[in-house]
């Protein structure tokens, strides 16, 4: 689970890992733990974050009701427009995954609050495809998002001059900067550019000229 403070007030909206979604082998349930031993979780403290509302941070974890918690953030399976609601994330129906992957590949973000997820993938999955939006977008963006064009190949390269952070990895399109990978996702995608097999394209782009979204979609071969 992520967090990023509101615009009202927050002149640095950087997201940060604040928890973590763990299935229960051999059921349907999840429990979810705040990680407050991070460093992440201390920043978010300190930019105003006070917890996931359907879970107490005083509690060491909570097992009960995590999945109920966090599906009600996406539209029920049953809904006649799920299947267009799958497509939108590069999703196939019908979804025959877990509830705790769907969450995952969804993202399961509201535009009411900060909160997001992201998915962790075994080391050793592949293939796989996995979109995600380019975070930083209107920061860096420059030029019209007429040029990009769904399925024009992107790459994702290390930024060590980053002036935040010297880990970020930049999204690149035609040698200009379109945004960043999620902060939340650079272990698992330096992991999968080490292994060779990784390709990225533009999926679609949308938003207000104000703030452009883009999504990419990430096949690991």
């Amino acid at each position: 689970m992520t967090w990023q403070p509101s615009d009202e007030g927050a002149p640095v909206r950087t997201r940060r890992v604040v928890g973590e979604i763990i299935p229960v082998a051999g059921s349907k349930s999840a429990v979810f733990r705040y990680l407050k031993a991070t460093e992440d979780f201390k920043a978010a403290e300190v930019a105003g974050f006070k917890g996931f509302p359907a879970f107490r941070v005083d509690e060491e974890e909570i097992r009960s009701g995590v999945l109920d918690s966090l599906m009600r953030r996406l539209p029920p399976r049953n809904r006649e427009d799920f299947a267009d609601y799958l497509q939108l994330h590069g999703l196939s129906a019908p979804f025959e995954l877990s509830d705790v992957a769907l969450l995952g590949y969804t993202g399961a973000r509201l535009p009411s609050d900060g909160f997001a997820l992201v998915p962790e993938f075994p080391e050793d999955t592949r293939p796989c495809d996995y979109v995600m939006e380019v975070a930083g977008t209107r920061h860096v963006l420059q030029g019209p998002l007429s040029d990009l064009r769904p399925g024009d190949p992107v790459s994702i390269q290390p930024d060590p001059e980053n002036p935040v952070e010297s880990d970020a990895l930049v999204v690149m399109h035609e040698g200009r900067r379109i945004g960043f990978v999620n902060r939340a996702l650079k272990g698992m995608f330096r992991r999968w550019m080490q292994s060779g097999r990784m390709t990225a394209t533009i999926e679609r782009q949308n938003g207000k000229p104000q703030r452009p979204l883009i999504f990419v979609r990430v096949t690991l071969a």
